[in-house]
């Protein structure tokens, strides 16, 4: 198993500059390197399969289930879709809603340019795939990468740096691990893009850092993300699927179910269908599960346990913890005030507190309370009106629909926050669109100088008129009020159904056009 060595503070400034020499180059921006790096970076992590799994149990307890599906299949899953589409991605796109004069001269087209020097600063509840999947992002638009994954995996992180270090171009992309003091430090220099994931509050604090140099990011953040079950909803699939969100990864996913608002109808069969899918789960207990994780680190521990020791509500299920192990059970609470403990923050542990709420509108008004803009919002309800209802009232990152966790489990479509989750996205296309710079470029034929003189100085009336007419706005189809001015019946025929006049004399035209062929076909004499 690779070891986890630190990087010495004083080496990350040159080794940024040198990442920053090399994509002056220009070498990373053919197509040709860039699927050579990916593909190169998919063997690397086939080859380190088992090393994966070994490091990812030794860290935070992964089973190899969770491991293959959410840290090994996925990322190979982005890197060959990249390589399959990038092409078509990566060429000069036509700007068509245009003028057709702009069209015809100007021929407006978008690039999709490398943006430079990225830094993608990694997570610890899925190490490789928060790390890997940007990394893809970056190689797939032609940039250089700085890579710090998470010290609270120190294995996975050695791994990472393992792997980066055999197989991918080292002129263009290095792997910085450490603490605190190395993410300072790489703060403080400039990049061209900033991803990272994790907590809101440090969040705020990469963002800051951003700032100084105007440097834009990709910030994955969380929140509380509400579950609604409502009366209309199959409670039993709700109950399981709800548990199975708890359960995966103990828990620690930025957009898991956080806590549960429930119709008074529903409480008891579901309290009862979540007891009984912890049961299928785990069927010896979560303590002697192979298929259950541990929170990540003793301060993680210790949070959760305060928020749930400081709660006011009663344990419905679970609720035992071991600080030797950093064990906490799956645990249902019932609670009763919205100022309760568990309701005061991200969870991100397998505890979820539920509420009793009687109508979808106290639901939705309590949701916003606690947190106007989650990472994910789950709606478990048979009804569409009420789905609609809750959807338009409450702003979150994604959604999904009677399940949890769905709207991010496709790799090929793109996740994000919005407000105090994050902004900005990767996965699918925007894989590589939030790498790029979307460059418009047009060009200017010399053959138009002579209508270009009106633009020179010095500004005549006859020149302001000429202007004028060249730019002629269209006719508007609403008043003063803003509201739309309705065509008259007369105008409609007179037009042959057209909104302006230029579209009725085309209209007219291609009457005539069509009288004059039918004539030439069908009456004597005609063609002569």
């Amino acid at each position: 198993m690779a070891s986890f060595t630190p990087t010495p503070v004083d080496s990350i400034a040159s080794t940024v500059t040198r990442l920053d020499a090399a994509f002056g180059t220009l070498k990373s921006h053919p197509l040709s390197f860039r699927l050579e790096q990916l593909g190169r970076l998919y063997w690397g992590l086939r080859d380190n399969e088992q090393a994966l799994y070994d490091a990812l149990a030794a860290d935070i307890g992964k089973p190899v289930f969770e491991t293959f599906m959410t840290e090994f299949a996925w990322p190979l899953s982005d890197i060959v879709n990249v390589m399959e589409n990038l092409k078509t991605w990566a060429a000069d796109e036509p700007i068509t809603d245009v003028p057709w004069t702009t069209k015809l001269v100007n021929r407006p087209v978008m690039r999709k340019d490398p943006m430079g020097t990225i830094l993608i600063i990694g997570a610890s509840n899925f190490p490789v795939q928060l790390t890997i999947s940007p990394l893809v992002g970056a190689i797939a638009g032609g940039n250089a990468a700085v890579v710090k994954p998470s010290e609270l995996t120190p294995r996975s992180s050695a791994l990472i740096a393992k792997i980066v270090e055999d197989v991918l171009d080292s002129e263009f992309y290095a792997v910085v691990n450490g603490g605190v003091d190395v993410t300072t430090k790489l703060l403080e220099l400039k990049f061209d893009k900033i991803v990272y994931t994790g907590s809101t509050y440090v969040g705020k604090i990469v963002a800051t850092a951003a700032a100084k140099h105007l440097t834009p990011c990709i910030l994955e953040l969380g929140g509380l993300n509400p579950v609604f079950v409502t009366k209309s909803a199959d409670v039993k699939t709700a109950a399981k699927r709800i548990a199975w969100g708890k359960v995966h990864n103990a828990g620690q996913i930025c957009l898991g179910p956080d806590y549960v608002l429930i119709h008074p109808s529903l409480e008891r069969e579901f309290v009862e269908s979540f007891k009984n899918a912890l049961k299928i789960y785990l069927p010896n207990g979560a303590q002697a599960s192979p298929d259950y994780g541990k929170i990540v680190n003793d301060r993680n521990f210790n949070r959760i346990k305060k928020l749930l020791d400081n709660s006011s509500g009663t344990v419905l299920c679970g609720g035992s913890v071991d600080e030797s192990t950093r064990f906490i059970e799956p645990t249902l609470v019932k609670v009763t005030n919205s100022s309760d403990s568990l309701l005061s923050e991200e969870i991100f542990g397998p505890v979820i507190p539920m509420m009793v709420v009687g109508k979808v509108d106290e639901m939705v008004l309590l949701a916003k309370r606690l947190g106007d803009t989650p990472l994910a919002m789950y709606i478990f309800s048979a009804d569409k009106l009420e789905q609609e209802k809750i959807l338009k009232s409450v702003r979150s990152g994604g959604v999904s629909i009677n399940d949890v966790i769905l709207h991010a489990s496709n790799s090929y479509i793109p996740f994000g926050g919005v407000g105090e989750s994050g902004h900005g996205k990767y996965r699918g296309r925007d894989t590589f669109d939030s790498f790029v710079h979307r460059r418009p470029i047009l060009s200017q034929p010399l053959w138009v100088e002579g209508q270009l003189s009106i633009r020179y100085p010095p500004y005549t009336p006859k020149k302001l008129a000429a202007y004028k007419r060249f730019v002629a706005h269209p006719a508007v189809k609403f008043g003063r009020d803003g509201k739309h001015l309705p065509q008259s019946l007369w105008l409609w025929a007179f037009l042959l159904g057209s909104s302006n006049k230029k579209g009725g004399v085309f209209r007219y035209l291609l009457v005539v056009l069509a009288g004059v062929l039918w004539a030439r076909k069908f009456l004597p004499g005609a063609k002569a």
